[in-house]
Protein backbone atom coordinates (compact mmCIF):
# COMPACT_ATOMS: atom_id res chain seq x y z
CA UNK A 1 0.00 0.00 0.00
CA UNK A 2 1.41 3.42 -0.94
CA UNK A 3 1.52 4.99 2.52
CA UNK A 4 2.17 8.71 2.41
CA UNK A 5 5.35 9.54 4.27
CA UNK A 6 4.05 12.76 5.82
CA UNK A 7 1.06 11.14 7.54
CA UNK A 8 1.25 10.73 11.32
CA UNK A 9 2.01 7.22 12.55
CA UNK A 10 -1.38 6.95 14.26
CA UNK A 11 -3.17 7.44 10.96
CA UNK A 12 -0.84 5.19 8.98
CA UNK A 13 -1.50 2.45 11.54
CA UNK A 14 -5.16 2.56 10.54
CA UNK A 15 -4.56 2.80 6.80
CA UNK A 16 -2.44 -0.34 6.79
CA UNK A 17 -5.62 -2.34 7.49
CA UNK A 18 -7.65 -0.76 4.68
CA UNK A 19 -7.92 -3.06 1.61
CA UNK A 20 -5.05 -2.01 -0.64
CA UNK A 21 -7.06 -1.76 -3.88
CA UNK A 22 -8.92 1.22 -2.42
CA UNK A 23 -5.85 3.27 -3.31
CA UNK A 24 -6.22 2.22 -6.95
CA UNK A 25 -9.92 3.03 -7.36
CA UNK A 26 -9.90 6.47 -5.71
CA UNK A 27 -8.32 9.47 -7.41
CA UNK A 28 -4.81 9.81 -6.00
CA UNK A 29 -4.95 13.60 -5.88
CA UNK A 30 -8.25 13.65 -3.99
CA UNK A 31 -7.05 10.88 -1.69
CA UNK A 32 -3.87 12.77 -0.84
CA UNK A 33 -5.83 15.94 -0.09
CA UNK A 34 -8.35 14.22 2.18
CA UNK A 35 -5.73 12.12 3.96
CA UNK A 36 -3.79 15.30 4.71
CA UNK A 37 -6.94 16.97 6.07
CA UNK A 38 -7.76 13.99 8.29
CA UNK A 39 -4.19 13.85 9.58
CA UNK A 40 -4.32 17.53 10.46
CA UNK A 41 -7.48 16.97 12.49
CA UNK A 42 -5.89 14.04 14.27
CA UNK A 43 -2.80 16.06 15.16
CA UNK A 44 -4.42 19.39 16.06
CA UNK A 45 -7.97 18.48 17.08
CA UNK A 46 -9.32 21.03 14.61
CA UNK A 47 -13.14 20.95 14.52
CA UNK A 48 -13.41 18.07 16.98
CA UNK A 49 -15.39 20.02 19.59
CA UNK A 50 -17.95 21.07 17.01
CA UNK A 51 -18.13 17.47 15.75
CA UNK A 52 -18.78 16.29 19.31
CA UNK A 53 -21.63 18.74 19.69
CA UNK A 54 -23.23 17.41 16.52
CA UNK A 55 -22.69 13.70 17.19
CA UNK A 56 -23.91 14.03 20.79
CA UNK A 57 -27.44 14.53 19.46
CA UNK A 58 -27.44 11.11 17.78
CA UNK A 59 -25.50 8.93 20.24
CA UNK A 60 -27.18 5.61 21.05
CA UNK A 61 -29.23 5.51 24.22
CA UNK A 62 -27.08 5.00 27.35
CA UNK A 63 -23.92 6.24 25.59
CA UNK A 64 -22.30 9.60 26.37
CA UNK A 65 -19.05 11.39 25.63
CA UNK A 66 -16.33 11.65 28.25
CA UNK A 67 -13.08 13.59 28.45
CA UNK A 68 -11.43 11.02 30.74
CA UNK A 69 -9.57 7.86 29.81
CA UNK A 70 -12.37 5.27 29.81
CA UNK A 71 -11.85 1.79 31.25
CA UNK A 72 -13.39 -1.30 29.73
CA UNK A 73 -15.29 -3.61 32.10
CA UNK A 74 -13.99 -7.11 32.76
CA UNK A 75 -17.30 -8.99 32.69
CA UNK A 76 -18.45 -10.71 29.51
CA UNK A 77 -22.00 -9.34 29.69
CA UNK A 78 -20.83 -5.74 30.08
CA UNK A 79 -18.26 -6.13 27.30
CA UNK A 80 -20.90 -7.54 24.98
CA UNK A 81 -23.12 -4.55 25.73
CA UNK A 82 -20.27 -2.21 24.80
CA UNK A 83 -19.81 -4.10 21.54
CA UNK A 84 -23.50 -3.75 20.69
CA UNK A 85 -23.37 -0.01 21.30
CA UNK A 86 -20.24 0.39 19.15
CA UNK A 87 -22.06 -1.35 16.29
CA UNK A 88 -25.16 0.80 16.81
CA UNK A 89 -22.98 3.90 16.85
CA UNK A 90 -21.44 2.84 13.53
CA UNK A 91 -24.88 2.49 11.93
CA UNK A 92 -26.12 5.79 13.35
CA UNK A 93 -23.13 7.72 12.07
CA UNK A 94 -22.96 6.36 8.52
CA UNK A 95 -26.69 6.69 7.77
CA UNK A 96 -27.06 10.31 8.90
CA UNK A 97 -25.54 13.43 7.32
CA UNK A 98 -23.06 15.56 9.20
CA UNK A 99 -19.75 15.12 11.07
CA UNK A 100 -18.84 11.70 12.43
CA UNK A 101 -15.93 10.21 14.36
CA UNK A 102 -14.08 7.57 12.37
CA UNK A 103 -12.14 5.80 15.13
CA UNK A 104 -14.30 3.16 16.84
CA UNK A 105 -11.44 1.22 18.39
CA UNK A 106 -12.00 -0.24 21.81
CA UNK A 107 -9.52 2.00 23.65
CA UNK A 108 -11.96 4.90 23.27
CA UNK A 109 -14.77 3.15 25.13
CA UNK A 110 -15.49 2.20 28.71
CA UNK A 111 -18.08 2.13 31.45
CA UNK A 112 -18.54 4.73 34.17
CA UNK A 113 -21.36 4.60 36.71
CA UNK A 114 -23.20 1.90 34.72
CA UNK A 115 -23.15 4.00 31.54
CA UNK A 116 -21.09 3.47 28.41
CA UNK A 117 -18.71 6.35 27.76
CA UNK A 118 -16.75 7.28 24.66
CA UNK A 119 -13.70 9.46 24.28
CA UNK A 120 -12.95 9.30 20.54
CA UNK A 121 -9.79 10.51 18.92
CA UNK A 122 -10.08 13.75 16.95
CA UNK A 123 -10.20 11.83 13.66
CA UNK A 124 -13.50 13.02 12.24
CA UNK A 125 -14.93 13.43 8.75
CA UNK A 126 -18.14 13.98 6.83
CA UNK A 127 -19.63 12.10 3.88
CA UNK A 128 -20.89 13.88 0.79
CA UNK A 129 -24.68 14.25 0.58
CA UNK A 130 -25.18 11.69 -2.19
CA UNK A 131 -22.93 9.15 -0.52
CA UNK A 132 -24.66 9.18 2.87
CA UNK A 133 -28.03 8.91 1.10
CA UNK A 134 -26.67 6.00 -0.89
CA UNK A 135 -25.40 4.23 2.22
CA UNK A 136 -28.73 4.75 3.97
CA UNK A 137 -30.54 3.16 1.02
CA UNK A 138 -27.95 0.39 0.79
CA UNK A 139 -28.29 -0.68 4.42
CA UNK A 140 -32.06 -0.17 4.51
CA UNK A 141 -32.40 -2.24 1.34
CA UNK A 142 -30.25 -5.06 2.69
CA UNK A 143 -31.74 -5.30 6.17
CA UNK A 144 -35.26 -4.59 4.87
CA UNK A 145 -34.79 -7.21 2.12
CA UNK A 146 -35.77 -4.63 -0.51
CA UNK A 147 -33.68 -5.38 -3.59
CA UNK A 148 -34.79 -2.26 -5.46
CA UNK A 149 -33.71 -0.01 -2.60
CA UNK A 150 -30.46 -1.98 -2.26
CA UNK A 151 -29.70 -1.45 -5.95
CA UNK A 152 -30.56 2.24 -5.61
CA UNK A 153 -28.07 2.50 -2.74
CA UNK A 154 -25.33 0.90 -4.83
CA UNK A 155 -25.99 3.42 -7.61
CA UNK A 156 -26.13 6.51 -5.39
CA UNK A 157 -22.98 5.57 -3.49
CA UNK A 158 -21.04 5.13 -6.73
CA UNK A 159 -20.64 1.35 -6.56
CA UNK A 160 -22.58 0.81 -9.80
CA UNK A 161 -23.39 2.93 -12.83
CA UNK A 162 -26.63 3.42 -14.75
CA UNK A 163 -24.87 2.42 -18.00
CA UNK A 164 -23.75 -0.97 -16.65
CA UNK A 165 -25.31 -4.15 -17.93
CA UNK A 166 -27.80 -5.90 -15.67
CA UNK A 167 -25.32 -8.74 -15.23
CA UNK A 168 -22.65 -6.32 -13.92
CA UNK A 169 -25.12 -4.68 -11.55
CA UNK A 170 -26.10 -8.06 -10.16
CA UNK A 171 -22.46 -9.08 -9.77
CA UNK A 172 -21.71 -5.98 -7.72
CA UNK A 173 -24.83 -6.60 -5.62
CA UNK A 174 -23.61 -10.13 -4.95
CA UNK A 175 -20.11 -8.93 -4.03
CA UNK A 176 -21.42 -6.32 -1.64
CA UNK A 177 -23.87 -8.72 -0.02
CA UNK A 178 -20.88 -10.94 0.70
CA UNK A 179 -19.50 -8.08 2.79
CA UNK A 180 -22.58 -8.28 5.04
CA UNK A 181 -21.99 -12.01 5.59
CA UNK A 182 -24.61 -13.81 7.66
CA UNK A 183 -25.74 -10.62 9.39
CA UNK A 184 -29.31 -10.72 8.07
CA UNK A 185 -30.44 -13.97 9.67
CA UNK A 186 -28.10 -14.88 12.53
CA UNK A 187 -25.60 -13.43 14.98
CA UNK A 188 -22.31 -12.53 13.34
CA UNK A 189 -18.71 -12.56 14.50
CA UNK A 190 -16.48 -9.80 13.15
CA UNK A 191 -13.15 -10.77 11.63
CA UNK A 192 -10.93 -8.12 10.07
CA UNK A 193 -9.50 -10.56 7.54
CA UNK A 194 -12.99 -11.40 6.24
CA UNK A 195 -13.80 -7.70 5.85
CA UNK A 196 -10.56 -7.08 3.97
CA UNK A 197 -11.20 -9.98 1.60
CA UNK A 198 -14.80 -8.96 0.82
CA UNK A 199 -13.93 -5.31 0.17
CA UNK A 200 -10.87 -6.28 -1.85
CA UNK A 201 -13.20 -8.26 -4.13
CA UNK A 202 -15.50 -5.22 -4.49
CA UNK A 203 -12.60 -2.93 -5.36
CA UNK A 204 -11.11 -5.47 -7.79
CA UNK A 205 -14.37 -5.51 -9.75
CA UNK A 206 -14.52 -1.70 -9.74
CA UNK A 207 -10.94 -1.59 -11.01
CA UNK A 208 -11.93 -3.99 -13.80
CA UNK A 209 -14.84 -1.68 -14.68
CA UNK A 210 -12.49 1.36 -14.59
CA UNK A 211 -14.61 3.06 -11.93
CA UNK A 212 -13.16 5.88 -9.83
CA UNK A 213 -14.67 6.18 -6.36
CA UNK A 214 -15.00 9.31 -4.26
CA UNK A 215 -12.89 9.78 -1.14
CA UNK A 216 -16.02 9.00 0.89
CA UNK A 217 -14.72 5.45 0.68
CA UNK A 218 -11.58 6.43 2.57
CA UNK A 219 -13.75 7.55 5.50
CA UNK A 220 -15.92 4.46 5.27
CA UNK A 221 -12.90 2.19 5.03
CA UNK A 222 -11.24 3.68 8.12
CA UNK A 223 -14.46 3.44 10.15
CA UNK A 224 -15.06 -0.15 9.09
CA UNK A 225 -11.49 -1.10 9.96
CA UNK A 226 -11.82 0.35 13.45
CA UNK A 227 -15.25 -1.28 13.91
CA UNK A 228 -13.86 -4.69 13.01
CA UNK A 229 -10.77 -4.20 15.18
CA UNK A 230 -12.98 -3.39 18.18
CA UNK A 231 -15.48 -6.20 17.74
CA UNK A 232 -12.85 -8.80 16.89
CA UNK A 233 -10.97 -7.86 20.05
CA UNK A 234 -14.17 -8.37 22.06
CA UNK A 235 -14.49 -11.76 20.40
CA UNK A 236 -18.25 -12.22 20.48
CA UNK A 237 -21.16 -12.56 18.05
CA UNK A 238 -23.75 -9.81 17.55
CA UNK A 239 -27.37 -9.68 16.31
CA UNK A 240 -26.45 -7.23 13.59
CA UNK A 241 -29.87 -6.90 11.92
CA UNK A 242 -31.54 -6.17 15.26
CA UNK A 243 -28.91 -3.58 16.14
CA UNK A 244 -29.23 -1.94 12.72
CA UNK A 245 -33.00 -1.56 13.08
CA UNK A 246 -32.53 -0.16 16.59
CA UNK A 247 -30.08 2.42 15.23
CA UNK A 248 -32.69 3.76 12.82
CA UNK A 249 -35.24 4.56 15.51
CA UNK A 250 -35.28 8.30 16.17
CA UNK A 251 -34.78 8.95 19.85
Amino acid sequence: MPLMSWLPAAFKDLLQHVPTLLFDVVSWGALTKDATTLSGRLLTGSGANEARQFVSTTLPQSVKFTNSNPKMPAGDVARHMVGEKILELYFKQITRPGPMFLDLRLNGFGVEENQIVWNPSTLWGEFSTDFVTGLKDLYAGFYGQDDQLFQQGLLRSGLTSSDWSEADKQKMAQLFRAHFGSALHEPMAFRLKSFQQSFQAVFAFLLEKKVKLTTDFLLLGVMLVTLYLALEELGDEYPVAKIYHQSQIDE
